[in-house]
């Protein structure tokens, strides 16, 4: 295996989760001494949330989230807390607000999951009830308590984004000094690989071959092993004075891309400039080089600053649209889930439904501990398609395990107030060690650590065993009965269980391929398991298809094409494996195996979503299968196992792009 590229564990920066758990514990115990009466829950729930959200694995939207958690855990904790004593009232705030958060799941799982955890607080609010004056502090005490996570990791940020930082700057900087050697000797010129290594590990130390993260993510570490290819093919051409003035201009824009001081902005400004004021010197065979390090070059300084220089290349903005207008394009993409067909607009719709179907059971029955039936749907109910039934019961069975177990602690021990906040910030504690074990064990934690904070703003005995678990059980009926009665639409449901099918075959082809590059701990096991994946995603998407009525002959046409292209890729994944090396990897070229994880991080694709399941930039495929047929070449990855992993890594693309434009019944899209 190459030493250089061990994929390793990634294991959780203790020191900034115990950081995050003081900054809880912290405004709990401010909010119990001297704040208003029922404060200490929604302060404390807010600084959770928002510490929840600092850990996002996004280097450049972490702070701004834990901003947007901060201001929904102040509207939420307002609008509860003036609502509590007019219960008609607060049934219509609880309904809209939760309809409305839950569109956030159209930006993606992060913001999806705020949304839920901002209604829980407006429940929490009112489960504190404070007086009506006392609101406006209740809120700046919740809206204290989420700022105070964004100055902590703004204070002392966790150790890994250190080292993602420390390993960009080091990486660029390294960059520049390679294109300053090349400008005045090019006779054995070699880029430094080991600062792009160094900096790739600080990225994507991770356990899983498949792991999926946006563009905006892979970008940081991709950039400069894609720049670095660019300067590897100049150096293999011809050299014209204009030449050597770009690398010089390109080297002095990477040097004040390093720079990290406040003057480092403007001197990417001021470098990017002077560099296109001689890119168009280049003429003939050099501008095609010198036209792809352009565009790789202002997509840097377009990620550096935040937004495009006016020169910044149409293809570069269309790739980066997110950067200028991540606020409006978020807004846009919500506006793009209001049409009957989509599952987010539908999970919103069932979302308020199961709140008011909670918030009537709770009054008119006067259930006990009524509030965990609104929790339980909050915690339970997702905007998913696949495994709907199943993964509701999970979580049910979770959350009832974690308020059993609190439950009993309570009853117990009866312990005040103060402890209770104690035993909270505990249940956080363990929510951050099981967050990786899967959503069972996270909504078990969840569950007992709301339970003991909700605890801290009560008064009177403890509950008793049965009181929260009814209605804990209540409400997770209640959200899979929502599910029942209004479900998914057919083709939405078909269109979701096809790009479940196609990214477990893309899983299988990326860990096939990994074992080209990187040692298995048990190979068999794990081409095994992803290929049990597949075969069940393959199961439920035949058992969708043919339990609908395929009248149009444009949806027949679709499916038959669809399983043709999947069929294809099925094939290529089995050559693969057919000719995957036992033992250790007999690639061992290190630039090689880079190219071969950039083509993997390209084919699994961005992030699953509400709306998809698997989505790819089919542009960018196609460019990592042309950047790994290059280095295949390049690097002398001739042997019989290279030259079928090259070829099948081809065919995949050209699979995968011709699923692309089949002509899916509009419906299905």
């Amino acid at each position: 295996m190459i030493k250089g590229l061990a994929v390793r564990p990634a294991l959780p920066d203790l020191a900034a989760a115990l950081r995050s758990l003081v900054a809880v514990a912290a405004i709990t115990a401010i909010a119990m001494q001297w704040g208003p009466p029922g404060s200490a829950t929604t302060a404390g729930g807010a600084a959770a949330i928002a510490g929840a959200c600092a850990f996002q694995d996004s280097p450049r939207s972490r702070v701004p989230l834990v901003y947007l958690a901060s201001a929904l855990a102040g509207g939420a904790v307002l609008l509860g807390a003036l609502t509590a004593s007019v219960p008609v009232l607060f049934v219509v705030v609880a309904a809209a607000w939760c309809a409305g958060a839950a569109m956030l799941w159209a930006n993606g799982p992060n913001t999806g999951l705020l949304g839920a955890a901002s209604g829980a607080l407006l429940v929490g609010a009112q489960v504190a009830s404070p007086a009506l004056t006392a609101a406006p502090w209740t809120a700046a005490l919740a809206v204290a308590g989420a700022l105070t996570q964004a100055a902590v990791i703004a204070i002392w940020p966790p150790q890994r984004w250190r080292d993602q930082r420390d390993a960009v700057v080091t990486a660029y900087r390294s960059l520049a000094t390679d294109t300053r050697r090349l400008v005045e000797d090019r006779d054995g010129w070699r880029v430094d690989t080991e600062p792009l290594v160094a900096l790739r590990e600080a990225f994507t130390r991770t356990t899983r071959p498949t792991s999926r993260r946006p563009a905006d993510y892979r970008g940081w570490y991709a950039l400069p092993e894609r720049i670095a290819a660019t300067l590897t093919d100049i150096a293999s051409g011809s050299r014209s004075d204009a030449l050597d003035r770009v690398l010089e201009e390109a080297a002095d824009t990477m040097m004040a891309v390093a720079d990290t001081s406040r003057s480092g902005r403007v001197r990417t400004d001021v470098a990017i400039t002077r560099f296109d004021s001689v890119v168009a010197d280049v003429e003939g065979p050099e501008s095609g080089p010198v036209q792809r390090l352009s565009a790789l070059l202002h997509e840097v300084v377009a990620m550096r600053l935040g937004d495009f220089v006016p020169s910044t290349p149409d293809a570069v903005r269309l790739r980066r649209s997110e950067l200028p207008s991540s606020v409006r394009a978020a807004i846009e993409t919500v506006r793009g889930h209001l049409r009957r067909r989509s599952p987010v607009l539908r999970h919103s719709v069932r979302l308020a439904a199961a709140i008011v179907a909670g918030c009537a059971i709770e009054h008119l029955a006067h259930v006990p501990y009524g509030y965990w039936i609104l929790l339980t749907v909050l915690l339970v109910l997702r905007p998913e398609t696949a495994h709907t039934y199943t993964r509701c019961v999970g979580r049910l069975a979770g959350s009832l395990v974690g308020i059993v177990a609190a439950s009993t602690v309570l009853i117990l021990l009866d312990p005040p107030t103060w402890v209770s906040a104690v035993f909270a910030v505990v249940g956080i504690a363990s929510a951050y060690l099981v967050s990786g074990l899967g959503f069972i064990a996270m909504s078990s934690a969840v569950a007992a650590a709301a339970m003991f904070l909700l605890e801290v703003s009560r008064d009177g005995a403890p509950p008793s065993m049965t009181d929260p678990v009814l209605a804990t059980l209540i409400g997770g009926g209640l959200a899979v009965v929502s599910h029942v009665v209004l479900p998914d639409d057919q083709l939405t449901r078909l269109a979701q269980r096809a790009g479940e099918l196609l990214k477990t075959e893309i899983d299988y082809a990326a860990t096939v391929i990994k074992g080209y590059v990187h040692a298995m701990e048990h190979p068999a096991d794990a081409l095994s398991a992803a290929w049990q994946r597949a075969y069940r995603a393959r199961a439920a998407f035949e058992a969708t298809s043919g339990a609908m009525r395929m009248e149009a002959p444009e949806l027949r046409h679709w499916l038959r094409s669809y399983r043709t292209a999947v069929n294809s890729l099925t094939a290529s994944c089995a050559t693969l494996e057919a000719n995957l090396p036992q033992g250790q990897p007999t690639i061992e070229d290190r630039q090689f195996a880079v190219t071969v994880d950039e083509y993997v991080e390209a084919l699994c694709g961005d992030p699953p979503t509400a709306a998809s399941p698997w989505t790819v930039d089919s542009a960018e495929l196609e460019a990592a299968a042309q950047r790994l047929r290059e280095a295949a070449s390049r690097y002398g990855a001739d042997d019989g196992s290279s030259r079928v992993l090259v070829a099948e890594a081809s065919a995949i693309a050209r699979y995968l792009n011709a699923i692309e434009v089949i002509p899916a019944p509009s419906a299905a899209r």
